[in-house]
């Protein structure tokens, strides 16, 4: 904690005071609405941010410190270049729609050595430092400020350590409030008046990830130096840095850093459509047509708890081999096979009782693809033979675990990992990893990512409440997917919720859970619960067998951080409805203004008339709906409604 905050300290001390700002460059987005200003101050560049003329930012400071030299120092850059971009792009996994538009303005400020580019878009705006100096060199440090003109509300997620699970509780406070011994992972939000403004980076490289650091009405940067020495911790789980270099990395200076990305929101439900951080992040024309999402069974979560069955269920192969028949009879395309099916320390040493190459060789003959847990200590160390032995076995997908750091190493790490993968046609879910940053747009293998206070934390905690539920859409997910992995099968309301590893259950009622499918965004999906629970619960598993993980399109209805949200999404020519409701119940209702012309069939999952007592009772129904109906939705605390929408007779 001390060495970061006498960086700070060190870098403001580089930093001239203010003698009078010069204009440098103005940028406006598309829509007119958006607007940053570029000025040098008399020691260094700075940005002001505007929506409709109000002030989201006040003058904030940006600059970087390479080889001893300022980046942002320079008063007089040798030239802007500007241009305009409007195109569409395809994602090639469609998280949110199969088609999204790029439009924003940009301004490239050159200097000698580098240039700093300016983008304003319609839903924010973002700026980064390009170097353009064809040699090495260590970067020592970058002054990333968000200042703001007020104590404003925030949201943040606060840590004291570099190191960490990036799986904290929300702090709500005015800025002016929020500790100063403290941190926050990203995305940060602050409301500036009426508008929501989130706080992220995008296309991160070789480069340490954004944390920020509460100071006065706003926050400043704070990055982990590159690691010297390190240690392992939690046995052979974990490897943290316990020495670290003076500098946050090395590598050439011809290179693009991270986007340092403000989005600016003039109402909540608006954040729900915004794909600001992939657009800014690089893309790849090379060949995914391989890569497949896709709804996933799971074991850990349930503990593999089956029962019903004449085999002793567990971490063994004929529990593997049951679960793959269940995923092929109910249309489930994946199974993920959890800690325990290999040695604590070696990915090529199957665990007594455990045969993966035959659980491969029945999947693919059901159709069904396996995906294997693996902590990273052990994928950092057997990349490339572990990952050729998992495709020589035929699996799909590797859920990496444990990371807990953001610094140039580990981002490297990812990296390494998404290029083997690619080699080898698996996919990626990264657990105990620090949030979206873009990598995705690159690497569309990359198709999920914990950094959130998931399902899981149901098993030893009461964190994962639905409150907490309403925040993460908003907040976290803006920045890209998440593997929050819902599906329970127990439902409870605050009196009745109980901890147990071995059969857990969720906050909220079961609509609640059926509803994230809708909401929460995550090309792979899990269903946490067990195979028995599902089938004694046959009409909510009804509707998670249909629902898909993708979308070609996406509508947000409503939202408010924190208290409700809904969304529909379509999915062919089916639309998909999802509410979810905070810890107090609520009235709300659904437009229906999104659907075509005609008459359309609804099937709906709503709260029960005792859900406020008891989470599990969800009650299922159908009627014939048009474009003019809104459907009243009574929510129960932390309660839900989930819908599917097939077009009837006569509908357009």
């Amino acid at each position: 904690m001390r060495r970061w905050v006498i960086a700070l300290l060190a870098l403001a001390a580089l930093l001239p005071a203010s003698a009078g700002r010069r204009p440098l460059a103005s940028v406006l987005s598309p829509d007119g609405k958006n607007r940053v200003e570029v000025s040098f101050d008399g020691g260094t560049l700075c940005y002001e941010v505007f929506r409709n003329d109000d002030r989201i930012l006040a003058p904030s400071p940006l600059s970087m410190s390479v080889e001893g030299r300022t980046w942002g120092a320079d008063a007089r850059p040798r030239k802007v270049v500007r241009r305009r971009v409007e195109r569409v792009d395809r994602p090639v996994v469609p998280r949110k729609s199969a088609e999204l538009r790029d439009a924003y303005c940009e301004a490239a400020l050159h200097f000698r050595g580098y240039r700093v580019e300016v983008r304003a878009y319609d839903d924010g705006v973002a700026y980064r430092f390009v170097g353009t100096t064809p040699e090495e060199g260590r970067v020592e440090r970058e002054q990333v400020c968000y200042r703001f003109d007020g104590d404003y509300p925030s949201l943040t997620l606060l840590t004291k350590e570099l190191q960490n699970w990036f799986e904290e509780d929300y702090t709500e406070r005015r800025l002016g409030a929020l500790p100063a011994d403290s941190m926050s992972i990203a995305p940060v939000m602050v409301r500036v008046g009426r508008y929501g403004v989130l706080l992220a980076e995008a296309n991160l490289y070789s480069y340490p990830g954004l944390y920020l650091h509460p100071a006065g009405l706003g926050f400043e940067g704070v990055q982990a130096a590159y690691p010297s020495r390190e240690e392992f911790r939690d046995g052979t789980n974990k490897l943290y840095a316990v020495e670290r270099e003076p500098w946050l990395v090395k590598c050439g200076l011809d290179r693009a850093f991270p986007w340092r990305v403000t989005g600016i929101f003039d109402d909540d439900a608006s954040m729900l459509a915004s794909d600001l951080v992939y657009l800014l992040s690089e893309k790849s024309d090379r060949d995914y047509a391989w890569v497949r999402p896709g709804k996933v069974l799971w074991d850990w979560w349930n503990h593999n708890n089956i029962y019903g069955v004449d085999f002793e269920a567990g971490i063994n192969t004929a529990t593997y081999l049951y679960m793959v028949d269940f995923a092929a009879e109910h249309g489930i395309e994946y199974l993920l096979i959890d800690e325990g099916w290999s040695g604590r320390d070696d990915l090529l040493t199957l665990a007594p009782g455990v045969d993966i190459p035959a659980v491969c060789r029945h999947a693919a003959e059901k159709g069904v693809g396996i995906l294997l847990w693996a902590k990273w200590i052990n994928v950092d160390r057997q990349l490339d033979e572990a990952f050729e032995r998992m495709a020589s076995w035929g699996v799909r997908g590797v859920k990496i675990d444990f990371m807990d750091r953001n610094d140039a190493r580990m981002v490297d790490f990812y990296e390494r990992v998404a290029r083997k993968a690619e080699e080898c046609r698996l996919l990626i879910d990264f657990h105990g990893s620090y949030p979206n940053e873009g990598m995705r747009a690159k690497y569309p293998l990359l198709m999920t990512r914990e950094g959130v206070v998931g399902l899981e934390y149901n098993k030893w905690s009461e964190r994962a409440t639905p409150r907490h539920d309403l925040i993460i859409p908003f907040l976290r997910m803006w920045v890209g997917p998440m593997d929050y992995t819902p599906g329970a099968m127990l439902n409870a309301q605050p009196e009745s919720f109980r901890i147990s590893h071995v059969e857990p259950m969720s906050q909220g009622t079961r609509a609640h859970q059926l509803a994230m499918y809708v909401v929460y965004e995550s090309p792979l999906q899990m269903l946490s619960d067990s195979p028995t629970k599902y089938l004694e619960n046959p009409e909510s598993f009804a509707f998670l067998k249909q629902v898909p993980t993708v979308w070609d399109e996406t509508r947000p209805l409503f939202g408010t951080v924190g208290s409700n949200v809904g969304v529909a999404r379509r999915s062919g020519d089916m639309w998909f409805v999802g509410v979810m409701g905070g810890s107090e119940a609520q009235s709300l209702a659904v437009d229906l203004s999104f659907l075509g012309g005609g008459v359309w069939e609804m099937t709906q999952w709503a709260d029960g008339a005792n859900a406020a007592t008891n989470g599990k009772d969800c009650r299922r129904s159908a009627l014939r709906v048009t474009a003019a109906d809104r459907i009243p939705v009574a929510l129960a605390p932390g309660g839900g409604f989930a819908a599917v929408i097939r077009r009837g007779s006569g509908a357009e």
